[in-house]
């Protein structure tokens, strides 16, 4: 039996860790993996890390320090085969001021017009580039950019047949996380504006399972899809 394929993950938050993980176990399929989420967590080089997208340009940013200022030189790939980077795309609509981040290059806002919502990822990816110390980019390393959010994903996974999700610009749509509160309560992932880590856990199987179709309706989760193939 192999051994198995060791999966750093940097995200927004815990819920983001749970869908990816449970994309990656439908890319793996029976191929054995750990994957261990690095942000957000307690930390004991940094101490407690920020959440959210504050958080994951924090961890770049130490990180890069950490290697002499390039995720290229990083030690961390000595301890994981791949390194996911997670960015929500609804990030490329904000501020650094309103994560608390004073940054002398303010490439952010970069959003573009949706459809297409590449054009965004393609951009939010250039602005990621330049959090991690620019290029070379560790060849290991898979951007997981999901537009608008990993909720888009979420909807698609467990609500194909939602009006929103068959209208085929599912991606563009702004608030699939009002879409989710608004559910049957039974296996509702999301109540009062806030996120049940357990429901999420409960139903990511169900993600798993979906996983093949929902790649034909998110572009981004084909992308994923494909860079992590790549890799493997």
């Amino acid at each position: 039996m192999s051994d198995p394929i060791r999966i750093a993950l940097v995200a927004e938050g815990p819920t983001d860790g749970i869908v990816i993980g449970a994309a990656i176990g439908s890319i793996l399929g029976a191929e054995p993996f750990v994957l261990k989420q690095l942000q957000p967590e307690e930390s004991l080089a940094f101490g407690q890390l920020h959440g959210g997208w504050g958080g994951v340009y924090h961890w770049c940013r130490q990180a890069v320090l950490r290697a002499g200022g390039s995720l290229h030189n990083d030690p961390l790939f000595s301890s994981y085969d791949i390194l996911i980077v997670h960015l929500d795309a609804d990030v490329a609509d904000a501020q650094y001021a309103e994560a608390g981040i004073v940054d002398p290059i303010n490439d952010l806002p970069c959003a573009k017009a949706c459809p297409p919502a590449r054009d965004t990822t393609d951009q939010l990816r250039l602005v990621l580039v330049r959090w991690v110390g620019g290029l070379p980019l560790p060849q290991t390393l898979v951007w997981c950019t999901p537009t608008r959010c990993t909720e888009t994903w979420v909807l698609t996974a467990l609500y194909p047949n939602d009006s929103v999700v068959t209208s085929g610009t599912v991606e563009c749509y702004a608030t699939p996380h009002l879409r989710l509160q608004a559910k049957p309560k039974s296996g509702r992932l999301i109540s009062g504006g806030r996120k049940i880590t357990a429901v999420y856990r409960s139903r990511a199987f169900e993600v798993t399972q979906a996983w093949a179709e929902l790649r034909g309706r998110c572009g981004e989760a084909d992308r994923f899809s494909n860079d992590f193939e790549a890799l493997i």
